[in-house]
């Protein structure tokens, strides 16, 4: 199988544990233990510690249990060099996007160490037969002075680590405020491009074993690799196979079905590109005071919230259940910033899937960014009013028939739209309820619960389907604990309007 450890385990911060007088168990300062004797443990792996410490109060533990390179199988991919397009640009310095999957697995360290994790390292090989590109690296194009393209070679790797957490699992997995800090271990870094000398890596994983309670799948993968459609069937075909679930559907990897009549490529080299570095985003800490927290919006909710807009009067655009959700929770986060923007202009941006709309049609399965997006403006006062999200929900909803009708209307004007958003008030939005996020399944069962960890770096807010019912949309968002208070009495005194 092609897997091959890292050589050593390096980057830790502590020295490998020691004192084992016998073959008792190893337990951590915070009192789990590993389930095996310390002699076994020695003579499998060398753990490493690191500590994690973000505030005052003692945070969770990590212990690197192994860090591998998994390559798809030997001689099964030809080496390639796939160029980005210019839909790839846009997202070249905005570095990772960072998802992870929470799966209750109460398996001893033992069990994870030699039954788990072998599974999922070749189920990795194989899903990234298929999806090679992934294991490769982007660089600077050899044939053009202003292209980049992503590089493959036989050999080339995703790295893996396997690792184990003293964190409460039910606590990190929940959705009441939980320090974003403790979340960050669970999440790889993508290795800076200066140890590679040849490009930059675009992804890499983690599993985290949560001893007799669960497991925590960590993905972060470099958002100029592909767009969160690509990312969340990547992972899709990854837990089919280590479930046994059966062959891989192929994306397709083909980055020249994406036309260029109006030479996009040269507006978004020179507004996103040209002048700056490749460069991961490494993991960036948050204010010790800064709180990841769920919300859901019920299917019941969402109908209600639906009728409100309908029967505010005649509409040019379809009243979705994305469009009522991006709006009530826009007005949520301007009502609880109100002091800070009540005279400004402020903005939201989401991304909007191109694949069904450019013309000709890009295929579903195509691997790679093909998103554009649309981006509302209005007064902070419009929003906050009684028909606040009447006013929104106008807004995105007439944005949307707008990008449907023609995708990239405004494409040549987003890099002065981008800037414009980072310097004024927005919101942005990760993710999307079409993923299905909480249908990934690694053998395990459903996830109990998902999170975008890398919106703490964005400020933006996470979206996903409600795992608890179907209709209903669950959102994310990471903000300092009073503001966090402020948008929770806002969400939930809107809510109880309908009850």
């Amino acid at each position: 199988m092609p897997v091959k450890p890292a050589g050593g385990h390096v980057g830790s911060t502590a020295s490998p544990r020691s004192g084992c007088a016998g073959p008792q168990s190893i337990t951590s300062p915070l009192g789990f233990g590993s389930g095996v004797s310390c002699q076994a443990q020695a003579a499998r792996l060398a753990f490493t510690t690191t500590q994690v410490t973000m505030s005052s109060i003692s945070s969770p533990e990590l212990r690197i249990i192994g860090r591998y390179q998994v390559s798809p199988p030997p001689g099964t991919v030809d080496d390639s060099a796939l160029s980005l397009a210019y839909l790839d640009l846009i997202w070249l310095h905005a570095g990772s996007v960072e998802r992870v999957f929470f799966y209750p697995l109460a398996v001893s360290l033992s069990h994870f160490i030699d039954s788990v994790v072998p599974t999922l390292k070749s189920s990795l090989s194989a899903a990234l037969r298929h999806f090679y590109p992934l294991a490769g690296k982007i660089r600077s194009s050899a044939a053009s002075s202003d292209g980049y393209e992503i590089h493959y070679a036989d050999g080339d790797s995703v790295p893996f680590t396997v690792a184990e957490y003293s964190g409460d699992f039910d606590d990190l997995s929940g959705d009441c405020p939980r320090p974003v800090n403790d979340l960050l271990p669970l999440l790889p870094e993508l290795p800076p491009s200066s140890t590679d000398g040849d490009g930059l890596r675009v992804l890499a994983l983690q599993a985290t074993l949560f001893p007799e309670c669960g497991v925590a799948v960590g993905v972060t993968v470099h958002h100029a690799a592909c767009d969160g459609s690509s990312s969340i069937r990547f992972i899709s075909a990854w837990a089919a196979a280590c479930a046994g679930a059966g062959v891989v559907v192929p994306p397709v990897i083909d980055r020249t079905v994406i036309t260029d009549p109006d030479d996009l490529y040269s507006v978004f080299y020179n507004g996103f590109v040209k002048g700056q570095s490749i460069q991961s985003m490494m993991h960036q800490k948050a204010p010790p005071d800064a709180v990841l927290q769920s919300f859901t919006i019920g299917k019941n909710h969402i109908q209600k919230l639906k009728e409100l807009v309908t029967q505010s009067g005649d509409l040019s655009f379809r009243c979705s259940t994305v469009v009522v959700a991006f709006a009530y929770v826009w007005v949520c986060h301007v009502k609880a910033r109100l002091t800070e923007i009540s005279n400004k202009r402020i903005f939201m941006a989401f991304a909007a899937d191109c694949r069904p709309r450019l013309k000709p049609p890009i295929p579903a399965g195509f691997f790679g960014n093909c998103i554009s997006a649309c981006v509302v403006e209005a007064k902070a006062w419009v929003l906050t009013n009684e028909n606040g999200v009447v006013a929104a929900a106008r807004l995105i909803g007439e944005a949307i028939e707008v990008f449907k009708d023609n995708p990239l209307k405004v494409a040549k004007e987003l890099p002065e739209l981008f800037k414009t958003l980072s310097e004024a008030d927005s919101l942005s939005v990760a993710g999307s309820p079409m993923f299905k996020v909480y249908d990934v399944n690694f053998g395990w069962g459903k996830p109990k619960k998902v999170e975008i960890t890398s919106i703490a770096k964005t400020g933006a807010i996470s979206v996903a389907e409600s795992r608890q019912e179907e209709g209903g949309v669950e959102i994310g968002l990471v903000r300092p604990k009073t503001v966090m208070q402020l948008f929770e009495k806002h969400f939930y005194d809107g809510l109880k309007m309908f009850d």
